[in-house]
């Protein structure tokens, strides 16, 4: 079925103006932007919770909103979730109770609800009321009950931001498995690059009221001067072997030595890497202790505040942070062969399962 979203929108906030226009297809879309942006803003226009100040809002053919024509098709008839940051549970009912609240009647939405019960691991809790909850456990029946009404899109707005990062770790899996197993497409706002890179397969950046996107994470952070976005590795790796305090992973032909600690029946994670954390050489090594040392050639230097962002292709794409002056005294330029250096402690592995 085609639940492609487009819009095209001009929304207040405040004194000012924003302007917001994309077309989103893919399974998961992240959005990015810093905070006042307005990034609820626009999530509570395509909800319907709020009227733009002009423009239009369809899914596949059907027109949501659009300001010529009078068309402002009320929320509830939407079909499109939202969870919020904090939930918002109804605090006098159960878990259970919580979850069935906008679910249709009939054997279906039943069954529908039950798959969703299971698959974020709820059963134990549904007699439950929402004061005995965990901050995790209350996020994840707030993603329940907006699945178990069977949405055409599912909103998310900074679902983790009041989690710490130990909770955090603990549901990411859950947005993966809710983006994996239901066919429904999802917009995620975050704060948290590597977060939104984690559950997403593209990105949105909303800043200076206007919104960029969408596009991959590396290109849409080279669109951006430093600072407006975080820079980062984000790599997807098979574990191979976890022993002696250290973790062998692949990304895909590329190999990886960690020291994170990582559970031994875990057989996937989610790299991390700052560009900060990476040195290059282009000369002879010698010994050395740092464990991860892999050959790679310059695609592009790019200028990066105060420092340069070297992208190499090392059958991955690997970003590196150089001052200006080690750039020069390098030679990096494009076609330049150099070995990426980094430290089996700076492989961060921010996602397992």
């Amino acid at each position: 079925m085609n639940s492609t979203l487009s819009f095209d929108l001009e929304l207040q906030r405040g004194d000012r103006s924003i302007i917001a226009a994309a077309t989103l297809d893919a399974p998961s879309t992240g959005l990015l932007g810093p905070s006042g942006s307005g990034k609820t803003t626009l999530l509570h226009a395509i909800a319907g919770l709020i009227s733009p100040s002009r423009g239009r809002i369809q899914i596949a053919d059907e027109v949501l909103f659009d300001s010529e024509t009078g068309i402002d098709v009320p929320p509830e008839k939407r079909r499109i979730a939202l969870v919020f940051q904090d939930g918002r549970l109804f605090p006098h009912w159960s878990v259970k109770r919580n979850i069935m609240v906008g679910t249709a009647a009939g054997p279906e939405a039943a069954i529908l609800a039950d798959e969703v019960i299971q698959l974020l691991e709820l059963s134990p809790l549904l007699s439950r009321m929402p004061d005995t909850l965990s901050g995790g456990e209350m996020q994840r029946v707030a993603l329940a009950r907006a699945l178990a009404m069977k949405p055409r899109w599912l909103l998310l707005d900074e679902p983790l931001s009041a989690l710490d990062t130990r909770l955090k770790k603990r549901i990411l899996p859950f947005l993966i498995r809710i983006r994996d197993h239901f066919n429904i497409p999802i917009l995620h706002v975050s704060h948290d690059v590597g977060e939104l890179i984690s559950v997403s397969d593209t990105l949105l950046h909303l800043t200076g009221n206007r919104l960029t996107g969408p596009s991959s994470y590396q290109d849409l952070l080279l669109q951006h001067s430093s600072g407006e976005i975080e820079a980062m590795n984000m790599l997807t790796a098979a574990v191979e072997t976890n022993q002696q305090g250290e973790v062998l992973l692949r990304c895909g032909e590329m190999e990886l030595v960690s020291t994170a600690k990582l559970d031994p029946q875990c057989r996937s994670a989610t790299v991390r890497i700052a560009p900060s954390e990476i040195a290059l050489s282009t000369g002879s090594l010698g010994d050395i202790s740092i464990r991860n040392r892999i050959e790679g050639k310059v695609t592009k230097v790019h200028p990066w505040g105060r420092s340069c962002l070297v992208e190499i292709d090392a059958k991955e794409r690997i970003l590196a942070e150089c001052t200006v002056e080690s750039c020069r005294e390098l030679g990096l330029e494009e076609g330049r062969i150099v070995t990426i250096l980094i430290k089996a402690s700076a492989v961060h592995l921010y996602l397992h399962g």
